[in-house]
């Protein structure tokens, strides 16, 4: 893996949905849509580190040909990153799926890690996390895309709580695979208003396009303004690579262009 790559990836690291040390507060909404001929990542640039501190930061990366966005714990001090996952899953031989399901497990293990470690050092900060998150269907959402053989592949790692285990329950989808049909749309953190939005047109809205998209993540920004924020950055990967459908200016990643 080229050392410049990585330190760029590193200097990039997601603060992506910001789990607040004193309010818990959770902040993002990103897209992962799989046609057959593409893979198109979105998100919000909206980071939350406080009362009082807030950013505009890129939430979609790049780990050499890798590209991926993370919604949940994904900058919680320095113990856990959603990159050092995804460095370990694809340090290991295999295929796309193994690669994902190895990047799966390590998240899992780095996340149970951080939460046993909060556990410890401030269980009020740790039942305000468990509160908080237990509304919500994932704990953690990984989205990562990589073209393998010249198709786009997707893969969905989601974290969620295990009914009456104390341990992260992982549910991996990979497209093509075990998605629905030959392509998927995926919501990672907010996503209560895009949901309902998509399906009540009588058939599922078509997202495929940039303003569709951007559509859809702005009804987050209206329903939680103060943790998911403009500008919206989308991204699109297909045979010809990677390159930016819109850019809000405040992502940078090494051989993406227009």
């Amino acid at each position: 893996m080229d050392q410049r790559i990585f330190t760029t990836t590193r200097v990039l690291l997601l603060t992506l949905v910001c789990l607040v040390l004193m309010g818990g507060a959770t902040a993002t909404t990103a897209i992962a849509l799989r046609s057959r001929h593409r893979v198109v990542l979105a998100a919000d640039s909206r980071a939350v580190y406080g009362a009082t501190r807030d950013a505009s930061e890129c939430k979609l990366f790049q780990y050499g040909g890798i590209y991926a966005t993370v919604a949940g714990l994904a900058h919680y001090g320095t113990s856990y990153r959603a990159t050092d996952a995804l460095r370990d899953g694809y340090a290991r031989p295999g295929d796309f799926r193994a690669h994902v399901s190895a990047t799966a497990y390590s998240l899992q293990h780095r996340v149970q890690g951080l939460l046993a470690g909060i556990q410890r050092s401030n269980p009020s900060e740790y039942q305000t996390i468990m509160q908080r998150t237990a509304t919500q269907s994932d704990f953690v959402a990984l989205a990562i895309t990589e073209m393998v053989a010249g198709d786009p592949m997707l893969g969905v790692i989601e974290l969620q709580h295990a009914a009456g285990r104390p341990d992260l329950a992982v549910k991996i989808t990979i497209c093509p695979g075990n998605c629905r049909q030959d392509g998927g749309i995926f919501y990672l953190g907010y996503w209560e208003q895009i949901r309902p939005y998509v399906a009540n047109a009588g058939q599922e809205r078509s997202v495929g396009s940039a303003a569709s998209i951007d559509r859809l993540i702005r009804l987050e920004i209206k329903a939680h303004p103060a943790e998911v924020g403009a500008p919206i950055d989308i991204l699109e990967l297909n045979r010809s690579g990677a390159r930016w459908l819109q850019n809000g200016g405040n992502c940078s990643l090494p051989g993406v262009g227009w």
